[in-house]
């Protein structure tokens, strides 16, 4: 009896222990579990206050586009059930990023703060001899090449390089066509190099989206209110002020005095050039023709001509010539064949029917668009 006594004893102590270690074990996994949901509520705090401080720099982006002096930024913006504060500086103290603007933008929500900073600097939407936001072809016996206006004239500058087109859709370079440069485009698989074309430099279809933004109505509108027109205008045209389009005839020339000027349709079947040390920007709310032979600034700096264009088609036909930087990323672009082209062109589609020339102007690569911004650093401070 005394033996199952004992047992019976050190059952109830070793049951006793057990529950103990049991009991502790329990509130070990309540502490860990509340740890956890710590961790977690900490984590869900700290990146609702990143996304917050997100959202502040993008909104002071989105009002930067529309107003380009404004600094005043924002104090204790609600938003996301937080807040968040966004202070803008610029850096035309610093070399590297002069021209450029600096948002340190602060998140918070609850004790969670995070705070970042981003820098944007103007865009430089002339680093291309043409790119098409939807597509761009370039056969029958084309090229494109690059020189610079800055050193001298295309016959002493010229490279077989640098003449780089790209889109963000589909890429068709045929027909014996040469691209002495690089071809890219965003879409896989859309790059087509075919019937003994050849691209000279790197080829790629993982290459960045880019995206340019139209010009803003209120450009046109200032543009139509200022135009140079008739004022700024020497030689033989056919202007009507009431439609602001314009019409050169064949072996008639205008030449324009510096000045920003707008005109709704504009067909050349003569010359269009610039007074001697003119720089001249032009608004195009309508399409724009160059009949065979008919020349825009020949022989002159690209970047003395600075072209914005609207959703209108605009047609070169052969043998005609421009020497400008024209932007109008939703133009449709068609040329009949054998157009020469000095500068650089973005457009939304660019369609060469054959034997055209693209010759990139790399001085155009300073020209920067004040009003659109890229992102060129991202940091959480």
């Amino acid at each position: 009896m005394s033996n199952i006594r004992n047992n019976r004893g050190s059952v109830m102590v070793i049951s006793l222990l057990v529950l103990l270690m049991l009991g502790l074990i329990g509130v070990a996994a309540v502490q860990t579990s509340n740890t956890e949901m710590d961790i977690s509520d900490n984590y869900q705090r700290d990146m609702k206050s990143f996304y917050i401080a997100e959202a502040g720099a993008e909104l002071a982006i989105g009002v930067l586009r529309d107003s380009l002096d404004w600094r005043e930024g924002f104090t204790d913006y609600t938003y996301g059930g937080g807040m968040f504060t966004v202070t803008l500086r610029d850096s035309n103290d610093t070399i590297i990023l002069r021209d450029s603007i600096v948002i340190i933008s602060t998140g918070q929500r609850g004790a969670a703060t995070t705070s970042l900073e981003l820098k944007l600097a103007p865009r430089q939407p002339f680093d291309w001899g043409a790119h098409g936001d939807d597509w761009l072809t370039i056969c029958g016996g084309s090229l494109t090449d690059s020189w610079n206006s800055d050193s001298g004239s295309y016959a002493a500058t010229r490279l077989l390089a640098g003449g780089d087109v790209g889109s963000n859709g589909h890429v068709m370079i045929c027909g014996n066509a040469d691209v002495y440069g690089n071809a890219g485009t965003s879409e896989p698989g859309e790059l087509d190099i075919v019937g003994g074309a050849r691209v000279t430099g790197d080829t790629s279809t993982i290459a960045p989206e880019i995206h340019y933004p139209p010009i803003p109505q209120s450009e046109y509108d200032d543009a139509i209110a200022h135009t140079a027109a008739p004022a700024g205008f020497t030689g033989d045209y056919n202007y009507d002020p009431a439609t602001y389009n314009l019409q050169i005839q064949p072996h008639k020339t205008l030449i324009l005095s510096s000045g920003t000027y707008y005109f709704n349709d504009i067909q050349v079947r003569g010359s269009i050039e610039l007074a001697p040390g003119a720089t001249v920007t032009i608004y195009v709310g309508g399409g724009v023709e160059l009949e065979s032979f008919a020349t825009v600034n020949a022989g002159g700096a690209p970047g003395d001509l600075l072209i914005f264009g609207s959703d209108q088609d605009w047609k070169f036909a052969a043998h005609s010539e421009i020497n400008a930087a024209i932007y109008a990323p939703e133009m449709d672009f068609h040329m009949t064949g054998q157009a020469n082209l000095y500068g650089s062109f973005i457009t939304n589609t660019v369609h060469d029917a054959g034997g055209s020339q693209f010759h990139y102007d790399r001085s155009l690569r300073k020209i920067k668009f004040p009003g659109i911004f890229d992102k060129v650093s991202w940091r959480e401070i």
